[in-house]
């Protein structure tokens, strides 16, 4: 595992290259922040990261990932998004929001093979945002609900877990480590799935 320490406002670029070399060319799975506990991820275009992931991630009761984009271009290739989701989106991201779309035939079906549906996040996260941009793709991203495992703080990862990943981008401690608010916006109206982080409505 390669350990960076990477600043949370302005990301060394040389940091990002080298992660992003790691998850393209080497099959890599990382770790990241995010603007609400730090996550754990995959180029969602690389079977087998994403395999290593769901490995890693068994932890994870929901068994589903979401999809962390740099901007709306990027997720409205993933994602159905309607105009008046649109407006909603855009007054909640970047945030620390997930919100539940219809998937495109984009969406590899490793990743959604029973489901039409995926999880879109935009956080408020400058680490997590400038590496998706550098990757030109989404990571296929998940928490770990583990008592083994960190939510806010990558000192408190457990020594198992520092032989299954590829590199940690290491920003330090989150102030509020705390889930991901889900907007499920698949039906006629918007719908409450989990109260995490931010205001809703």
């Amino acid at each position: 595992m390669v350990h960076y320490i990477v600043h949370p406002i302005t990301p060394q670029r040389r940091i990002l290259d080298a992660a992003v070399e790691l998850l393209i060319k080497h099959d890599g799975v990382c770790i990241y922040p995010t603007d609400t506990i730090y996550g754990i991820g995959a180029c969602v275009s690389n079977p087998k990261a994403v395999e290593k992931l769901a490995r890693i991630a068994k932890g994870n009761s929901s068994g589903l990932f979401s999809f962390i984009c740099h901007d709306f271009s990027q997720a409205s290739k993933y994602t159905k998004i309607s105009n008046s989701s649109f407006k909603l989106l855009k007054h909640y991201l970047p945030g620390p929001y997930t919100f539940i779309l219809p998937a495109t035939q984009y969406v590899p079906k490793r990743i959604m093979p029973k489901r039409k549906t995926v999880g879109i996040r935009i956080p408020d996260n400058e680490v997590c945002l400038e590496l998706v941009k550098l990757l030109n793709e989404p990571l296929a991203n998940t928490s770990l609900n583990s008592p083994e495992v960190f939510t806010g703080n990558p000192d408190q990862l457990s020594p198992a877990m520092r032989n299954e990943i590829d590199v940690v981008l290491d920003a330090g401690s989150l102030e509020e480590a705390i889930d991901s608010t889900i907007i499920d916006l698949t039906g006629p109206e918007p719908i409450l799935v989990r109260f995490g982080k931010g205001i809703w409505p």
